[in-house]
């Protein structure tokens, strides 16, 4: 755990639940993976292979994550798991009940759970939730007397009604998506759960995303009316629609509230067209969902510009007699793009590591968090 992390959208990070294991392609060159068996607590975790250090699919508890968080009295916004998931099918349920009880103890804190394994975590919410965690919550008081410096019956005072209070006002739900399969797999189990923010991590996006379906304000995706579901909306999810306004129109209320974009980093990340953060960009602006952009990661984007200049997404202009090498395919620090054409506009990426890359996406910095 770090009460600080460079994670642009998050304060801390705590990694209660430790191991994973290779589920889709975003995993591949999984940072987390890699480093492992660096630290103590998730050492044997990950195994050797040719392709380097790969996760066992064995999972380890780290319950002094959970006492600090119940000792940090400061508000952080905590990005929970960064080296596990939460709901991984190794992961014993009374593991999943402890920390949302430590997440109700602490309403001071915004608590953020991303997962991969959409389709367990729906099926969890759709257990009696309530009863179990209010058993882990008085477990916990039970046994940590005095963990924010106050007595126990102080800390039943801050301790939520589940049965008024539910979902968890500062318990925010996402999925990772890295390409359309990985969207329409995942994000209509999120939208079947119950959550006070739900948000989508498209890092590292690998391929263009339409969220359209999931949260056009036009009701393109529900006809605009609150009766009529298409076939990617889920049977059990929230209407999508609130009360008609006052002119007889269907108010949209998005279900998604937040999307984070970025591109991959590491000795081996993938390239990631500027045409598909756009897209996500100008889908969040049209239906007002936040949208943060992380990064573009290893590979920095070169587009043509003024004949014969070429412009960088980090603002840099170079011409490109200079700038690219005379046999770009054999040069490991280019990649000349071409596998994009025509769908996309060309674009050259240039290798120069996540921080020479910056975050800039059309010269501006997107950092849109939802408000609850």
């Amino acid at each position: 755990m770090a009460d600080k992390t460079k994670i642009e959208w998050a304060d801390a990070t705590v990694n209660y639940v430790n191991g994973c294991s290779v589920l889709s392609p975003g995993c591949k060159h999984c940072y987390a993976m890699k480093q492992a068996h660096r630290f103590p607590v998730r050492q044997g975790l990950t195994e050797k292979t040719a392709g380097g250090m790969v996760w066992t699919g064995e999972v380890r508890e780290n319950p002094k994550a959970l006492d600090q968080v119940l000792r940090w009295q400061k508000p952080r916004a905590i990005f929970w798991n960064a080296h596990g998931d939460l709901f991984h099918e190794s992961v014993p349920g009374q593991w999943i009940d402890q920390q949302f009880a430590v997440m109700a103890l602490t309403p001071q804190h915004r608590h953020m759970v991303l997962t991969k394994r959409s389709e367990r975590m729906r099926e969890y919410f759709s257990g009696y939730l309530v009863e179990r965690i209010d058993c882990e919550i008085d477990a916990i008081i039970a046994e940590h007397v005095d963990p924010l410096h106050r007595r126990s019956d102080d800390l039943r005072a801050i301790a939520p009604d589940l049965d008024e209070t539910w979902p968890l006002p500062n318990v925010w739900l996402g999925v990772s998506v890295e390409d359309q399969r990985r969207a329409d797999e995942r994000i209509p189990d999120l939208l079947a759960t119950p959550a006070a923010i739900r948000f989508i991590s498209a890092e590292p996006l690998l391929g263009p995303v339409d969220l359209l379906n999931y949260f056009d304000p036009t009701g393109a995706c529900c006809g605009g009316e609150p009766e009529y579901r298409c076939d990617v909306c889920p049977s059990d999810a929230p209407w999508r629609y609130s009360e008609p306004s006052s002119d007889g129109q269907w108010a949209f209320d998005p279900q998604i509230n937040w999307v984070i974009a970025g591109g991959e980093s590491g000795p081996n990340a993938r390239p990631m067209h500027p045409d598909w953060t756009r897209s996500l960009r100008d889908q969040c602006a049209s239906a007002g969902v936040a949208f943060t952009f992380k990064q573009w990661g290893e590979w920095l984007p070169w587009e043509p510009g003024c004949p014969p200049e070429w412009e960088s997404q980090n603002g840099r202009r170079e011409d490109h007699h200079a700038l690219l090498p005379v046999d770009i395919d054999a040069d490991p620090k280019w990649d000349d793009g071409l596998w994009a054409i025509p769908e996309f506009e060309h674009f050259a990426f240039q290798r120069v590591g996540k921080k020479a890359a910056g975050r800039l996406l059309d010269g501006i910095q997107h950092d849109a968090v939802p408000t609850p």
